[in-house]
């Protein structure tokens, strides 16, 4: 009876040592795991006036593509700024300038979210082209960096909060010669103004943009843009980078 007692400590020792170590294995392991299911990519999209109902479709989109996103409601402007700080993922934006001016790594995706076409809006009939634009006080959205470098040494530029509503306002009060918008923005207000007309200076090409950290989720998260363009415009073709 002597010896058994001691084998018996032994034994309840052994075993009181493995279930700690299993259960200290458990929590190791459980957090890794949890992390990886709630990875959830706040993308912010585009200031358009039916934010709402577009947000809905693109967080399905990329639901069914096996992804969660947070689309955020951002202005132009905050976009580069809450790159750099880590407060979102990811954003739509038109060539290289969101690279530059997030200052952070960044990969873009391979299928197009769009093509809208840059528009110069005037009543002046002299205006022809961007080089006629001489002292005129031209509006650019607000973060809009692509449109002021257009302009630059052009015309006096004048860098507009509020969105494309905002601007079209400011040109019917007088308060500016013209703007440039992209014809996506003019289609979500009222349109042209009367006694207004419109140039069409370039089509630009818009594409998801990730921090590189993200980069492996690239193939679902050009399946889930495939998927918020076919929303969107059923009749419109899938086009990738050439």
């Amino acid at each position: 009876m002597a010896l058994r007692k001691p084998n018996a400590i032994v034994r309840s020792c052994m075993l009181a040592v493995i279930f700690l170590a299993a259960l200290f294995l458990s929590f190791e392991l459980l957090p890794s795991a949890k992390a990886d299911e709630e990875v959830c990519l706040k993308i912010a999209l585009p200031e358009m006036a039916d934010h709402v109902r577009s947000a809905e479709r693109y967080r399905a989109a990329m639901a069914e593509a096996g992804l969660c996103v947070q689309p955020v409601w951002l202005p132009n402007k905050r976009t580069a700024v809450s790159l750099k700080r880590g407060e979102i993922d990811g954003v739509f934006a038109s060539g290289e300038t969101i690279r530059q001016s997030a200052g952070v790594p960044l990969v873009s995706g391979a299928v197009v979210v769009g093509r809208p076409k840059s528009l110069l809006i005037t009543a002046d009939d002299t205006v022809k082209s961007l080089s006629d634009l001489k002292n005129k006080e031209i509006g650019v959205w607000l973060g809009d960096d692509h449109g002021k470098q257009e302009l630059v040494g052009l015309a006096d530029i004048v860098t507009v909060p509020g969105g494309a509503g905002m601007m079209l306002r400011m040109l019917r009060h007088g308060r500016l010669d013209g703007l440039l918008i992209d014809d996506f923005s003019l289609n979500q207000t009222e349109g042209v103004p009367e006694g207004y007309r419109t140039i069409e200076l370039e089509t630009l090409t818009t594409y998801s943009w990730l921090r590189k950290e993200y980069e492996a989720l690239l193939p679902q998260f050009d399946r889930g843009t495939y998927l918020f363009r076919a929303a969107l415009e059923p009749e419109m073709e899938t086009e990738t980078k050439s």
